[in-house]
């Protein structure tokens, strides 16, 4: 080699080694200017945490976040979301993505730490999930993805001209998205009073609220961008199983619901309840899923009925794949004692379907994960079909879950990895804060509803006393009453007896008046 090439290698290191020696200061100056983009001076005014918690302590402080573009909160849905799982046929949906993985473990770590501060400073023992756990998004949001291909096949299922078609439309429409519940991050638990105001390209719009929290109940709302279809109903999303979560590593999600779907042009109204979800490695390893139970569809006004059954749930699945199905369409007569009784049903008849084939309009069989068919026909293709994309609507009201503090920083972690770690902690401490916030408010109802419960006994016992001294002064009044009643037959007593007495003073005068005229007339005689 040359000299002058062996000169030119020796500055091209000595440049080199330069530019990875530069002083820490000039990293940390970047990722300070690069890091001042994404906060924000104040509170946002529609913050979800006041200022009085967030000032409250230390450990909740973190930068205000600048609110999220509708770009970035638009929802887009990935055709090729399945190739991050590995389905194994005969256990479950499981996850490869190894970011993904990676974010899941050291749970149980972080619980352990977080019981032992509490017991060591003798604080008020709370537990907080990390949020390294956790979607950017919360619970009702991840709940519209059950729902993301409504404008497509409800669009269809309006304007088919029979009832029958319509009630197979909609039973597509349910199984539609139920793949996307095999996201292995964990969504955000909604507060109390949380919203969230989205809508489709076509015009259809979606509201969400999380109405209750203990239980923890949720009311949707979807109208068509055509007055085509109505979807409304609630989700009460019920954990089971948790002592099998900590023996057996799996947690039951049982979401009791009732979700009902009118097609005002039609006059036509399907309902039906949702699945049940198996979540396996809920506390250590692999997590993976399905579904398992039964889904009931009712159309009472035509007669029409359908039963699907998941997960090896009756003798036509024994020996089928994990995310296979069954289920029949048939007609059937309601009668008034089940029209009383609630729609939701926990447990699957040992065998729901009809006796009589000749009710049977058609069988529904496939796969969850692959194609839905009517009588061995393929109708909808999930493997070959894409959502339509979800946009946060403009102006929500102040409730809508985009305010979110704790989500807001957590989507830039996600979004920009250089400054990800330190996204994350704030997006952590929002989250002790908000929680704090929750606790709070939930203080703040017990106080009211002991408040009223106080004033509803006050009131009880005052109209009691009032009620008592009521009685008393009826009593006091019928006393008076049948007093003046005594003294009002006294007087008759007394003027009768008076009467009586003039009566015997007259006769005794007409006696003595007789025996005078008598002895007068003896006289002159």
């Amino acid at each position: 080699m040359s000299e002058e090439k062996k000169e030119e290698q020796t500055e091209k290191e000595e440049t080199t080694t330069k530019s990875e020696e530069k002083p820490e200061e000039n990293k940390i100056e970047n990722k300070e200017e690069l890091e001042k983009k994404f906060k924000q001076e104040t509170f946002d005014k529609n913050s979800f945490c006041s200022s009085e918690i967030f000032n409250k302590s230390p450990t909740y402080q973190a930068p205000f976040p600048i609110r999220l573009t509708k770009e970035q909160l638009t929802v887009k849905y990935n055709p090729d979301y399945l190739k991050d799982f590995k389905i194994e046929d005969y256990y479950g949906v499981y996850c490869l993505n190894q970011e993904i993985v990676d974010r899941q473990s050291g749970v149980i770590k972080d619980l352990i730490v977080q019981l032992t501060k509490s017991i060591i400073s003798r604080q008020h023992m709370t537990i907080s999930l990390p949020i390294r756990i956790f979607e950017p998004r919360s619970m009702i949001e991840r709940y519209t993805d059950w729902f993301a291909f409504a404008p497509d096949l409800l669009e269809k299922a309006a304007k088919c001209e029979d009832n029958i078609e319509t009630f197979k439309y909609v039973i597509l429409f349910s199984l539609s998205a139920l793949f996307r519940s095999t996201e292995q991050l964990k969504p955000l638990n909604p507060h109390l009073g949380e919203t969230y105001q989205c809508e489709w390209e076509d015009g259809s719009k979606f509201y969400i609220e999380h109405i209750s929290h203990h239980p923890p109940i949720t009311r949707l709302y979807i109208t068509s961008g055509k007055n085509l279809f109505v979807v409304s109903g609630y989700i009460h999303m019920e954990l089971g199983g948790i002592l099998k979560a900590m023996l057996k590593n799996a947690m039951l999600m049982i979401p009791k619901s009732k979700i009902t779907v009118f097609f005002p042009q039609k006059k036509q109204t399907v309902s039906f309840q949702l699945p049940k979800i198996h979540l396996g490695g809920a506390m250590w390893g692999q997590r993976y899923i399905y579904f398992y139970d039964h889904m009931k569809f009712e159309d009472v006004d035509n007669k029409l009925k359908a039963v699907i059954a998941f997960a090896n749930w009756t003798k036509e699945l024994k020996k089928k794949r994990i995310h296979d199905i069954y289920g029949k369409l048939f007609k059937y007569e309601y009668t008034e004692d089940e029209l009383k009784k609630p729609f939701y049903c926990d447990n699957m008849p040992s065998y729901p379907f009809p006796s009589n084939n000749d009710d049977v309009i058609c069988e529904i069989t496939g796969s969850w994960l692959e194609d839905i068919k009517f009588n061995e026909e393929v109708v909808f293709s999930i493997k070959e079909s894409t959502p339509p994309s979800l946009s946060p609507c403009d102006k929500p009201i102040p409730s809508d879950s985009r305010y979110r503090e704790d989500k807001i920083w957590l989507k830039y972690s996600f979004d920009n990895k250089e400054l990800g770690k330190v996204f994350e902690g704030y997006a952590q401490s929002w989250k002790l804060g908000l929680e704090a916030q929750q606790r709070y408010e939930r203080d703040l109802r017990k106080k009211y509803e002991e408040k009223k419960e106080k004033e509803a006994k006050e009131r009880e016992k005052e109209e009691k006393k009032k009620e008592k001294e009521l009685k008393k002064k009826e009593k006091e009044e019928k006393k008076r009453e049948k007093e003046k009643e005594k003294e009002k037959n006294k007087n008759k007593d007394k003027d009768k007896n008076e009467d009586k007495e003039k009566e015997k003073k007259d006769e005794d005068k007409k006696e003595e008046k007789k025996d005078e005229d008598k002895k007068e007339e003896n006289e002159n005689k």
